[in-house]
This record gives C-alpha cells, sequence and structure tokens, in this order.
C-alpha cells in the first residue's frame, strides 16, 4: 500500500514536470510579473522555495500581514498540515501531520521544533505569545529535522525569521488596527543607515484585546521590542547582534464546560450536557452553578467555584548573534545565544480549580557551520551545544487533591552533523547527511500529594453511594485546598481551621492525618525524583534530486529522526523513553506557463515507533498522575497539493490540499476506576491501583491526534487599479478542515466535527507603497469551534474554543 502511494505520486510528479515549453509557448494570454519567488533558508542556504527539495511551507512578511496572520496560531490559515490547539497555561503545543505533544509541562521537549532568528528554542511558549511584526518570512519544515536543526524534532521545525537590517537605507514604517472586542495593535519598525558598512533595525508592537469568553478571558494583552545592529567591514566578513523583549499579560486562554460524565451503574458513564454557551468560560456564575453539582473525588464532595481570577504574567527576552566569514575552505557561521523567561500564571486546568505555575527558565546554545563546497561536492559540517535550566514550582487544584511540584531540571545536548550533495550533473544530485545526538538530563525535585477519602485511606474509602451516608457530600465537612505552592503552608491552614490536629506539622515522607470531624482521612505523599539520564542516536538523511527543466525539479528522501526520552514528576513512573520516526517523501516542485501557475506535489510515509504520549492516569497506589509515556508504533501516509495560479495581472489564486491516513498500530492506556472513562475496549491486566483493578485499554487502530484526512486551504486576491496612484485590493480566504480526534481518551465530545473558516479583506493602498487602509472580517461564519477538547480526570468534558467573528480597519503605512 505504502509502495502504491508513492508510486502514484512519482507518477503524478513526472507528469507534471515535463517540460513545459510547449506551454509556456502557448501562454501569452497571461500578462504581469508572475508568481513571486521566496528566498528560504531551510538548508542552511539561500535558495528559491521552489529549488528547495524538501517539503517545507513558506510565508512572507507581506503575506502575513496582508492575510492579517498576527500570531503563531494563525499559521494554521496557511499551512493545511499544522495543527496549534490551545489548552491553557503559558506553553504551546504544536502538531504537524498529527506528531506533535499536549502538555503544560515544561520538562516534555516538543516534537516540533520552534526557531527565533536562526536560534533553536528548548520551549515554545515565548513565540507563540509574541506578536508577528516586522517578519522577512515564516517557514514550516514539515517531517524529522535530523540533521541540520539544533535539536532534532520528529514532526517538523517552524523557524520565525524577522527582518534584517539593510545597509545604505534609512526607512520606518507602522501598522495601528482597531476591531471589535476592543482589540487594538500597533506596530513599528525603523531602519537607520548608521554608516556605509553598518545598519540599526528597531521594532516594536503592542496588543490589547477585551476577551472572548464572559469571565474575560480568551483575552490578549502583550507587548515586544527588538533590535538587530548588522556590521559589515568587509565583503567576506558580517557580524548581527539582536535582542528581543516579549510580555505577555492578561488572563490567558479560557475554556467552557461541554458537560459532565457520572457513573451509570453498570462500570460505564453516561454523558450530561452542560447547557451552556460556548463563550460562558470558566468563572461566571452559570459556569460556578454548573460546576458546584458535580461531585469530585476520592471526597465525593461537591465541587466548589473558582477560587481565584485566572492571569497570565509571562515575559521572555534573549540575545543572538550570527558571525558569517567567506574564508578560503568555506563560509564559516557561528550563532550564539542566551534566552530566558520567567512565568507567574494562574489558570484553569481541565476543570480542575485554580493552577498555578511559578517558572524560570534559561537557555544558552551555541552553533557553529561550515559550508563550502570542493569539486563536485558542495558540503555543510557543524556542531552544536544547548544548556537549558528549568526551575519550576507548581500546583494543580484538583478540590479534594492538591499535588505540588517544586524541581530543577537541566539539559545538556551536544550534536556534530555534516551533509553532502553530489552534483553528479547539471541536472541530478544525490545528498547524503548524518548527525550525532547526545542528550543529558538531570531532575532534582519532588512531588507532593494531599489527597482528601472519605473514610479512611484505602481500602477502607469510601464511595459512592457510601460516601452520602457518611456526610462525605454535606457542605462544610471536608476541606477544599487552597492554591498552596508548599507544603508547610498547607498543613499550617489545615491546621488553623481545624480540619487536623493541631499537634501536625510538616515532615518528610508520607503522613496520614485523620480529619478531626470523623469524615475523613488526608494522605499527604512524598515522592521526591532525583535521577539522571543521557540518550544518543545517529539520525542520517539520503536524497535524489532531479532537474526535468529548469523549472521543474523532483525529488525524493528517507530520513530519520529522533526525540530524546526524558525525566517526569510522577510517583512510579519517572522516565520515558525517546521516540523515533523514519519518513519516505517523493515530491515535485513546478512553474508552468512563463510563471504563471506553480504545482508542487508531494506524498509521504511516516513510520513511528515509541511516540511520547501525555495523558491521565493512576499511579499503583491510585493516585491521579499526568504521565508521559511510549506509544508502540504509528504509521501517517498522504499526500499534499499546493497550487498558485497568476492567470492575469493582479489576480492571484491558491489552493492547498492535504490528504492524510494515521493510524496508531499499538496504542494501549492503563488506568482504574475512578479515572477509567477511556472510549476503547479493554481488559483487566491483573493488577490493582488504590484498590480498584487495572484496565488495559487498547486503542489500537485510532487516528493519531489532530491529523483531519482531508484539509483544504482557499485563497483569491484581486488587484485592481484606480487611477492617481491608488489600488484596490481584495482577499478572501477559506478552509476547511476534516473532522479529527482531539484528545486520547476518544470520548465523543473529544471528535471535533468538520468545519469552514473564511476570512475577507479589502484594502485601498497606495500603488507604490507608501500607505495603505485595510478593512478585515476574520471567521465569516460567526462559529466557535471546540479545538481543543479535554476530558477532565474529575468527571468534566471541557473545550476551548476558536475566535468568533472579529473585524476591523488597519491604517499602514511605510517610508
Amino acid at each position: 500500500m505504502y509502495l502504491k502511494l508513492l508510486g502514484a505520486t512519482s507518477l503524478l510528479a513526472v507528469a507534471f514536470s515535463a517540460p513545459a515549453h510547449a506551454q509556456e509557448a502557448q501562454a501569452d494570454a497571461a500578462s504581469g510579473d508572475g508568481i513571486a519567488e521566496i528566498v528560504v533558508t531551510a538548508q542552511r542556504k539561500s535558495e528559491s522555495l521552489q529549488k528547495a527539495g524538501i517539503a517545507i511551507d513558506a510565508v512572507s512578511g507581506d503575506n502575513l500581514l496582508q492575510r492579517g496572520i498576527t500570531n503563531a496560531v494563525d499559521i494554521t490559515k496557511t499551512v493545511p498540515a499544522l495543527s496549534v490547539p490551545s489548552n491553557g497555561g503559558a506553553n504551546a503545543s504544536v502538531f504537524i501531520r498529527g506528531v506533535g505533544n499536549v502538555t503544560n509541562n515544561s520538562y516534555n521537549d516538543p516534537a516540533v521544533t520552534l526557531s527565533y532568528d536562526g536560534v533553536v528554542l528548548g520551549r515554545a511558549g515565548g513565540v507563540f505569545g509574541a506578536a508577528f511584526y516586522d517578519l522577512e518570512r515564516v517557514e514550516v519544515l514539515k517531517g524529522p529535522q535530523g540533521i541540520l536543526y539544533g535539536r532534532n524534532a520528529t514532526g517538523g521545525a517552524i523557524n520565525i525569521i524577522p527582518a534584517r537590517p539593510v545597509i545604505g537605507r534609512d526607512s520606518m514604517g507602522f501598522n495601528l488596527s482597531y476591531g471589535n472586542y476592543n482589540a487594538i495593535s500597533a506596530d513599528t519598525h525603523v531602519n537607520l543607515s548608521v554608516s556605509e558598512n553598518s545598519a540599526l533595525r528597531l521594532g516594536a508592537a503592542y496588543a490589547v484585546r477585551d476577551g472572548f469568553n464572559r469571565d474575560g478571558t480568551d483575552d490578549a494583552k502583550r507587548g515586544s521590542l527588538r533590535a538587530q545592529y548588522l556590521f559589515e567591514p568587509t565583503s567576506d566578513l558580517s557580524l548581527r547582534i539582536g535582542a528581543d523583549y516579549t510580555h505577555v499579560g492578561g488572563k490567558g486562554v479560557g475554556g467552557n464546560y461541554v458537560g459532565s460524565y457520572a457513573p451509570d451503574g453498570a462500570g460505564g458513564y453516561v454523558f450530561v450536557p452542560s447547557g451552556l454557551n460556548n463563550s460562558e468560560g470558566f468563572n461566571t456564575p452559570a459556569s460556578n452553578a454548573f460546576r458546584t453539582q458535580n461531585i469530585g473525588a476520592p471526597a465525593f464532595g461537591f465541587l466548589s467555584p473558582m477560587n481565584a481570577e485566572q492571569k497570565q504574567d509571562s515575559t521572555y527576552w534573549g540575545v543572538n548573534a550570527e558571525l558569517n566569514w567567506t574564508t578560503g575552505i568555506g563560509k564559516l557561521t557561528v550563532i550564539p545565544s542566551y534566552r530566558r523567561s520567567k512565568d507567574d500564571t494562574l489558570f484553569y486546568g481541565p476543570a480542575f480549580n485554580t493552577a498555578h505555575t511559578k517558572e524560570k527558565v534559561s537557555q544558552k546554545s551555541l552553533e557553529a557551520r561550515l559550508s563550502g563546497n570542493v569539486g563536485m561536492i558542495d558540503y555543510v559540517v557543524g556542531g552544536f551545544y544547548l544548556n537549558e535550566k528549568i526551575r519550576a514550582n507548581t500546583e494543580y487544584n484538583q478540590e479534594f487533591v492538591l499535588p505540588i511540584s517544586n524541581y530543577v531540571q537541566k539539559t545538556d545536548s551536544y550534536a556534530g552533523f555534516g551533509q553532502l550533495t553530489a552534483n553528479v550533473s547539471d541536472r541530478f544530485r544525490l545528498i547524503g547527511g548524518a548527525r550525532y545526538t547526545h542528550d543529558k538530563k538531570a531532575m532534582n525535585g519532588g512531588i507532593n500529594n494531599f489527597i482528601t477519602f472519605c473514610g479512611g485511606l484505602p481500602p477502607a474509602n469510601l464511595t459512592p453511594p457510601a460516601s452520602f451516608g457518611a456526610g462525605c457530600a454535606t457542605p462544610g465537612n471536608v476541606p477544599y485546598y487552597p492554591n498552596f505552592l508548599n507544603t508547610t503552608d498547607t498543613i499550617n491552614w489545615l491546621k488553623s481551621n481545624g480540619w487536623i490536629s493541631p499537634a501536625s506539622s510538616d515532615q518528610a515522607g508520607y503522613q496520614v492525618f485523620p480529619l478531626l470531624n470523623g469524615v475523613g482521612t488526608i494522605l499527604k505523599t512524598d515522592n521526591p525524583v532525583v535521577d539522571s539520564r543521557t540518550y544518543s542516536r545517529v539520525t542520517w538523511k539520503a536524497s535524489a534530486e532531479f532537474d526535468v527543466s529548469p523549472q521543474n525539479l523532483l525529488y525524493a528522501t528517507v530520513e530519520s529522526g529522533y526525540r530524546a526520552g526524558g525525566l517526569q514528576l510522577t510517583e512510579s513512573k519517572t522516565s520515558y523513553k525517546p521516540e523515533f520516526i523514519t519518513a519516505y517523501t517523493i515530491g515535485s516542485k513546478n512553474r508552468f506557463f512563463n510563471n504563471h501557475v506553480q504545482l508542487n506535489l508531494e506524498g509521504f510515509i511516516w513510520k513511528y515507533r515509541d511516540q511520547q504520549i501525555t495523558y491521565f492516569t493512576v499511579d499503583t497506589s491510585g493516585t491521579l498522575i499526568n504521565s508521559s509515556e511510549n506509544a508502540g508504533k504509528s504509521t501517517i501516509k498522504g499526500f499534499d497539493a499546493d497550487l498558485v495560479v497568476n492567470p492575469m495581472r493582479g489576480t492571484t489564486l491558491t489552493a492547498k490540499v492535504q490528504y492524510l491516513d494515521t493510524k496508531y498500530n499499538d496504542l494501549h492506556l492503563f488506568t482504574a476506576a475512578p479515572r477509567d472513562n477511556i472510549g476503547c475496549p479493554f481488559t483487566f491486566t491483573g493488577g490493582t491501583a488504590g484498590g480498584a483493578p487495572v484496565k488495559d485499554f487498547n486503542c489500537s487502530g485510532n487516528p493519531l491526534l489532530f491529523s483531519p484526512k482531508w484539509t483544504v486551504n482557499l485563497g483569491a486576491e484581486q488587484v485592481v487599479p484606480m487611477g492617481n496612484g491608488l489600488e484596490l485590493v481584495g482577499n478572501i480566504d477559506t478552509a476547511w478542515r476534516d473532522s479529527q480526534w482531539g484528545a486520547f481518551e476518544y470520548l465523543d465530545f473529544e471528535h471535533i466535527p468538520a468545519y469552514w473558516t473564511s476570512d475577507a479583506s479589502l484594502t485601498i493602498r497606495d500603488a507604490e507603497g507608501g500607505w495603505a487602509l485595510t478593512g478585515f472580517v476574520r471567521n465569516i461564519e460567526d462559529k466557535r469551534r471546540n479545538l481543543a477538547p479535554q476530558s477532565s480526570p474529575i468527571g468534566l468534558a471541557v473545550g476551548h474554543y476558536s475566535a468568533p467573528r472579529t473585524y476591523g480597519l488597519r491604517f499602514s503605512g511605510n517610508f
């Protein structure tokens, strides 16, 4: 089947790549300059997008602005393969063709690597929180990046490249916009020619917007600054130094209660809709009224209203440099960088009460490359080093369970890499590359859980209906934990409020505190994690490229990828293994009709092994944990078609289509009641967790998350000359996403239905580019989609929704 797929794509590629001279001769009806070139550096050299024999999408900065793409999440409007679900908190989740990870834990490495200005980022939050302004372009590489990129990525890479200083030019530009929800955004940049061989570029951006939800969440409040200095003393030597700063505030990502799951009396669960509007938010009187009708384990008391206002307070900054020196043996590129981030965020986790994360991350990296050619061989060789340190203190308040973690994680990653291109002829090239990566991770910290049981400790604990008779659901009979970040404050609060003995004290190890009213028992767990692990891997690439004509390229590639394993703060599963992927790709890039038609095709098969997944389960004591584990095997296959047509001057039509067929060949989830609401068949393992039998849920055969079978992006732009140096520009874009799954439990509400989303804009502008006034509308359908469903382990179903219809005016100027 796989060979048939690649073979069919190969035949199409050959057919479309046949020499197009006859077609071009018939294209005298076409006029204008044709389709503009986009220059990319995805292969560590400047080349046309159409000459790069890799699976890549690229969007220029001007195109981003015209289409209203002002943040990284909106890149999905131009890249069908990309999904960016927002589940709350400061960390970002990114998926390419079903490969990614959903987590709020910073100790999980991303499967899709992000780079800013040539610097690989260990954490994605800073880039995805920052505004998109004054950019040269954005590149999205699809598939494993195991050779030339700073850290291995199994799913792909996103490169965000700011506009660089230009020597000999003094210029400035700005964008101002206002829209509904009191949305105000502004950005500006200035390019100054400091001397005949140096230039300075400064940029700034600020955006604020009311929340889409009734509790004020899904809002925006962010500010960014950027500075770059370029010095070119000779034609062979250049040095560019950059610095950037971003602060993200406001309330942050919100969500809504979709419903709840109640035991059906036969070992299963029945879904009860919440009846709430999808813009209600978690913290309104209506939402809290719904919340307090539900019972939470293991105390089995009624849940309480949200106990704090959500807020985000995240700061990201960094400095970096790029030295380029052309020598007698090749071009030497050196990129040192240092980055820091600080986060102090309160957010509503998956229907928990208020989660609080306090985190500091520092990152140092250095990359050096030498590129050149010897005879028929082009080469790139280099080395990479990254050091990352994370200090974190977090709690995820689950009403009757309060997990408190405090840890330091250190990562050191070393790599050496090389890629050779043999120019066998003027039209045929063979490419081979390899990379050796060595990762060392160390964690020093621990997690404590305060767990309130109805009755005694397991197996003497009580569950419904016996818990009702014991008074556990009676208001005031069991404590609701505040949002403490340490065990001492928690125990002192329990003492001062009369819940436990006043003689109680905070001690190392497990502790048991009977409630003084005799209704229940509190268990304090103590699970330190002091460990280190090393992981090493050689990844490789083999590729062939053939120029059918100057405008038609055929390529075929097989390459491998690797993502290091890691350590985690869970009671019984403190580590997980690396994951591996092998990707087979065949593609074609073509221009026809005198540069007025562009058609790019790609067929792919990805074979995944030991994929890292994160889901809620229980440890052997029955304690809830959010565990990263390794699935067995999965397969991803499909094709991608990208068409651009410029039929006449001023008219551009675009169509991007992706077909995906994904499947977990081997996926088993293990858990026990009452955390066992998973929509897959199960068998009993024979083990127990907290006295309940452990179930093995066999989810094999299900699709990967965020992998819609069909994705279609369509667009049209028409430029109409109006005389007197003015132009009228109309843009309309629409995207269709097939149905897809959004969470590993595979429950009905986690199945995201197919949907359309459309945007439009109308611009009047100076034909020379001096100014522009744009009216825009986003999400014309005005439908909010649950694009990040979550099944809470306390029995509630929640959703995180896309933006409603937004509209406004934007005024731009360039001088």
